[in-house]
């Protein structure tokens, strides 16, 4: 089986709505429930349900899973390379803005967050472990950060951007070495709807690939709480390290482990001929 995740990332108090009202007519049109990124602070205003009420109905209705996109999207250390809000902060400065950002999404939308997207897609050992105190059960980031080991928060990184869910889904099929999980990540600027430069796709194109992912036998949707579920945080860091171990390898061993998504249990033979961590 493939599991896919879709993650949308940069919802706010400011963001575009109108193009997001259009995200979710497409998503209920299909049956598709994908995982908001919220972002809790706009500049000095906190995020509140009158901000958002098309995400709070949609939430309400079970069409979407909102998850916490940081404090303010802002980063800390402006001066740096790699931009990021927590990675490098201290333990209880991370701790007051994970548990700031997390009450200001939890009384927008009257439910407990499960999960955290760091902005930038930067994290370090210290969001990790105060994220885990604080009882996530997962976190979202990129694939070129971590990796994390945590008793209790799984890893879910992205592997794929939107546009290439159709390749990381064919690329799966082709490589049959257990189950499967696609992570596919997408934002406003993707679709040209939004009037980004060079988007790449159209409203029309996403609702054409959510109506062939639902009429995938092969594939089975999820938010990404119900994909952190399926497996222990051990199995999805193991998950993630051979991800990374695969990046690292030459071509010919790279071409045989695919590149979109992770596996949670390929299978052991297949690993250890392979040299992959197990």
């Amino acid at each position: 089986m493939i599991d896919v995740a879709i993650r949308f990332d940069d919802p706010s108090a400011t963001s575009d709505h109108a193009l997001e009202r259009a995200i979710l007519h497409i998503m209920a049109l299909h049956g598709v429930c994908a995982t908001f990124a919220v972002i809790p602070h706009a500049g000095q205003h906190a995020l509140s349900a009158d901000d958002v009420p098309h995400l709070v109905e949609a939430r309400q209705s079970g069409r979407l899973e909102i998850a916490q996109h940081g404090f303010s999207h802002e980063s800390s250390r402006p001066a740096a390379s790699r931009p990021a809000e927590f990675a490098g902060l201290d333990h209880a400065a991370q701790t007051d803005r994970i548990i700031a950002g997390r009450t200001v999404l939890e009384r927008a939308f009257g439910v407990a967050i499960p999960g955290f997207v760091p902005p930038f897609n930067a994290f370090d050992h210290v969001t990790a472990a105060v994220l885990s105190e604080q009882g996530f059960l997962y976190l979202s980031a990129g694939s070129e950060y971590g990796s994390l080991e945590c008793a209790r928060l799984a890893e879910l990184p992205r592997t794929c951007h939107i546009t290439e869910l159709r390749r990381a889904v064919s690329e799966a099929r082709r490589r049959p070495h257990g189950d499967l999980a696609i992570v596919a990540v997408m934002h406003h600027y993707n679709l040209q709807e939004s009037g980004a430069p060079n988007a790449p796709i159209r409203l029309q194109d996403l609702s054409e690939l959510l109506q062939w992912l639902r009429q995938q036998p092969d594939v089975r949707l999820n938010t990404l709480s119900q994909l952190a579920a399926r497996y222990n945080a051990r199995t999805w860091y193991k998950a993630v390290r051979r991800n990374r171990w695969v990046k690292q390898q030459h071509w010919r061993i790279r071409s045989v482990f695919p590149r979109y998504s992770l596996m949670p249990h390929a299978l052991f033979r297949y690993i250890r001929l392979a040299g992959a961590p197990t």
